[in-house]
């Protein structure tokens, strides 16, 4: 079996399934099912969709076994038909939960490695798919795939950072009369310019089941003209003397002279292509004549498809895709010169040069150049457009079309005209198209045209001493006498230095370099009066800021760390927003040594009692902990916490003197010293200082290495004097975003976005069991309220060996219904008091596709 699937079979399946969903005979239930024989039926409904291509079937049978056995083997199953009906988003979300808890040195998806890393490539997410890509090469024992997969590597690399377009070409979506939520294929241009053909189905109802045998439902050539103005018509459907009743009838293509009409007639086999011969047609005063086969070409054999006419040799000749035997991967390009009255020579592969062990297709030959689609060579995304010279004796080494004409997705069926300058091509980017399952799953048809005059911006960035700075940022900005005008164009790179930008004619501009730890640099550049197409390059060389240096301290085990800017209001335990920082930069030290435990304690004023200081420091270690837990997405068994209330008074260290510039380094803030302080505002601030909280390592490494200016900010500025927040979470908040906890990763999310994903409420999140003897069991529940708008479901709920939890996670909770979580302790191995956090997942993803996470705690003391 090939190991890469025709453009073809992808679309007419997506097609075949919607619209004559039954005629392969499978069982489509509309309900779910329970029992063992239904869920067999379905799943050999589901393997038999599979093979015979009809992967939305199979991916709609999948699905139902899956809503009742919840087995996990079937995520990438139906991952893999999503990848094959293009519906990129649904098959990275499946494919991400699939390999969540999948080690890497697990062989039992491998090939799904592959089919993932190809699809993250086709969502842009080019670190990632290198990441599955050279993942499934370590355990690949197929030759052909570890090609394309190091294929799929370079071109990940060679294009993770290509800039979206630089004004060489303006691709742009035809009208919307003539592209349909199906898919569109091979539009060509008659040789007067005025006629466009194509291929598609009109299909006026997508969700009705029809006959399979019903004319209209098949694919057939269309042909649409211009107005007066230039305008598209309405498109119409050639008549039967090239659409033969009872067949598909597609990619088609005129001769030179415009005098014959070259198309597919494809029979299917279920969704397979099980025959696809090319046909022609004459044309005389009464349009075109009936279509005939051409001799020579054809075989039951093997499929020819898409043929394009040309010239070699002094010949006419006609380019075509075949899976003939003798090629040298899956379809092929060949040629086959014309001998007249619709005859041809025998078919000869155009080599290797041009042929990959992947899908080469949809050829185009214009003026000595053969352009063509590919997946077998290094690509943006999915199938890209790649172009080879004639030199009257070989092909030249294929080039990428480049950005504008490629995309991070599918792009095929190139025609050029006008002296190159404009064409035609097809595309599943998303874009202005309608598409009948998801934005990426059909072709519409593009314009494009090449401008006369183009200018583009090629930007180098070095230190001084010539060496190249990743990680760089360049500002484009347009300007006008000086003045910023209109909307700038910012590019980062993380991996590379050099920036690509396209740049509008008579326009001046600024251009600022900008890296962490430099200076920044400007230049400005003018493409007013060009009368030509004019590449700018700007090279800078930007010199070290000394002031950004890092510092980097060793931190040893037990070593005590004041995370300086985790300060507290009086008497209140919530977390400040300006203490935010601090805890995300514990996250970054915590997520570098991830087998890291440690302990937060925190520390009040002298003011209040001690019994109630020690509870209220209690408390905010445990604040500082929980942000890390639902925030900062850390284990909750990496994070012991403790209060210490006013016992431990703040040492001013060195940096801390300097910092506040208000203490000397050694000065210790006791209750004396603070009182001795000559005013409230120093006295107010040592205060301040004393409510605090650190950390230090329990277990793991012995002794971390971190940048000093990490876990040091600047504790003097205006959030000093902030208004306390309080404990009523944030201001301004209505319901019923007042009801989400700070235990919850939802907290702090703007209304627009916490509006599109459910809201759990709990009657409470922390349990206090009290004094449990060694050895019991004991059991509790904690109950909740879905307060959003949108109905909630728990994907995984995940706590310590100790707990035992018990909830349905098939159960979906509309707006307004309630649940229940039931957990069991087990204190056998427990010496000391503790509090243990439980990670609830829900099924929702934020915007960032981060899971919602919930957590819940319970606390112990173990008696005798």
């Amino acid at each position: 079996m090939k190991p890469t699937l025709l453009e073809f079979h992808r679309h007419l399946s997506l097609y075949a399934l919607i619209l004559i969903g039954t005629v392969a005979g499978l069982p489509l239930v509309a309900q779910p099912l329970s029992g063992s024989s239904n869920v067999e039926q379905l799943l050999a409904a589901a393997d038999s969709a599979r093979v015979s291509y009809n992967w939305s079937v199979a991916l709609d049978n999948y699905d139902k076994v899956y809503e009742i056995t919840e087995e996990e083997y079937l995520l990438p199953l139906m991952a893999e038909m999503n990848y094959n009906l293009r519906d990129i988003a649904s098959g990275i979300r499946l494919y991400t939960r699939a390999f969540r808890r999948t080690e890497a040195s697990d062989t039992t998806y491998n090939l799904h490695r592959f089919y993932f890393g190809r699809m993250l490539k086709m969502d842009e997410q080019y670190d990632e798919a290198v990441t599955y890509l050279q993942n499934f090469l370590q355990h690949n024992q197929d030759s052909v795939l570890g090609i394309l997969a190091r294929r799929e590597i370079e071109g990940a690399q060679l294009y993770r950072d290509a800039p979206e377009n630089l004004g060489e070409v303006e691709v742009q979506y035809l009208d919307r009369s003539i592209n349909s939520v199906w898919s569109e294929y091979s539009p060509v241009l008659s040789p007067d310019g005025n006629t466009l053909y194509f291929a598609t189905v009109k299909a006026s109802s997508p969700v009705e089941l029809v006959d399979a045998n019903d004319e209209d439902r098949f694919l057939q050539v269309y042909s649409v003209t211009r107005d007066e103005e230039g305008e598209w018509e309405r498109p119409e459907v050639l008549g039967k003397e090239v659409n033969r009743p009872g067949v598909h009838s597609a990619n088609p293509n005129v001769s030179a002279d415009g005098r014959r009409l070259y198309y597919n007639r494809i029979l299917m086999n279920s969704n397979r292509v099980d025959q696809a011969k090319i046909y022609y047609s004459d044309v005389d005063d009464n349009g075109w004549r009936s279509g005939n086969p051409v001799s020579g070409i054809n075989s039951d054999d093997y499929r020819a498809l898409q043929p394009a006419t040309g010239e070699l040799f002094g010949s006419e000749v006609l380019f075509f895709a075949s899976d003939m035997d003798g090629g040298f991967g899956g379809y092929d390009l060949y040629y086959a010169t014309y001998q007249g009255d619709g005859s041809y020579s025998s078919p000869v592969n155009l080599g290797e040069r041009i042929n990959t062990v992947g899908d080469d297709m949809t050829p185009f030959y214009f003026d000595g150049t053969l352009y063509f689609s590919t997946d077998g060579l290094p690509t943006m995304g999915g199938t890209d457009l790649f172009y080879s010279v004639w030199n009257g004796s070989v092909w030249s080494e294929p080039q990428n079309m480049g950005v504008g004409f490629n995309s991070p997705t599918d792009d095929l069926s190139l025609s050029v005209y006008n002296e190159g300058r404009t064409g035609f091509m097809t595309s599943n980017r998303p874009g202005d198209g309608r598409s009948v399952k998801s934005r990426t799953c059909c072709d519409d048809i593009y314009a494009f045209e090449i401008p006369t005059i183009f200018a583009n911006l090629v930007v180098g960035l070095f230190n001084t001493e010539r060496e190249p700075l990743n990680n760089g940022t360049i500002v484009l900005q347009p300007i006008r006498n000086g003045r910023d005008v209109g909307t700038g164009e910012q590019n980062t790179r993380d991996n590379g230095n050099r920036f690509d930008f396209g740049l509008n004619l008579e326009q001046e501009y600024r251009v600022v370099a900008s890296h962490p730890g430099y200076f920044p640099d400007t230049v400005e550049l003018s493409t007013l009066g060009l009368e030509e197409s004019k590449s700018f390059e700007q090279v800078f060389f930007l010199r070290v800021d000394p002031s950004t240096i890092p510092v980097y301290d060793t931190i040893a085990i037990e070593e005590s760390i004041a995370l300086e800017n985790i300060l507290y209001d009086l008497d209140k335990s919530n977390i400040r927003p300006d203490a935010e920082g601090d805890l995300r930069a514990l996250t970054e030290i915590m997520n570098e040594y991830p087998d890291m435990v440690i302990e937060l304690s925190s520390h009040t004023d002298f003011r209040g009692n001690d019994d109630y200081n020690e509870g209220l420091s209690r408390r905010r270690a445990d604040a500082a902990r929980r942000w890390l837990i639902s925030q900062g997405g850390i284990e909750a068994a990496r994070i012991k916490f403790q209060g210490y209330g006013e016992t431990q008074p703040q040492v001013i260290s060195e940096r801390l003197a300097q910092r506040t510039g208000a203490f000397d380094q050694g000065d210790t803030l006791t209750e004396a010293y603070i009182n001795a302080l000559p005013s409230n505002e120093l006295k107010e601030l040592a205060h301040q200082l004393n409510r605090r909280t650190e950390f230090k390592v329990l277990e793991g490494p012995t002794e971390i290495i971190i940048r000093r200016d990490i876990i040091e900010r600047a504790i003097e500025g205006p959030q000093r004097n902030a208004e306390p927040q309080g404990d009523e979470g944030p201001q301004g908040a209505i319901y019923p975003l007042d009801s989400i906890s700070d235990m919850s990763t939802l907290y702090g999310k703007p209304a627009e976005e916490v509006r599109e994903l459910p809201i759990l409420v709990f009657d409470r999140r922390q349990v206090d069991l009290g004094s449990v003897t060694k050895g019991d069991k004991p059991t509790f529940t904690y109950e909740f309220t879905n307060r959003g708008e949108v109905p909630a479901q728990i994907m995984l709920i995940q706590a310590c060996e100790c707990t035992t939890v018990e909830h349905d996670n098939s159960k979906v909770y509309g707006p307004g219904e309630r649940g229940s979580i039931q957990v069991t302790f087990d204190s056998t191995e427990k010496e000391a008091p503790e509090t243990l956090g439980i990670d609830i997942f829900l099924e929702q993803s934020d915007k960032d596709g981060r899971p919602v996470i919930e957590l819940v705690e319970y606390s112990f003391e173990i008696g005798e």
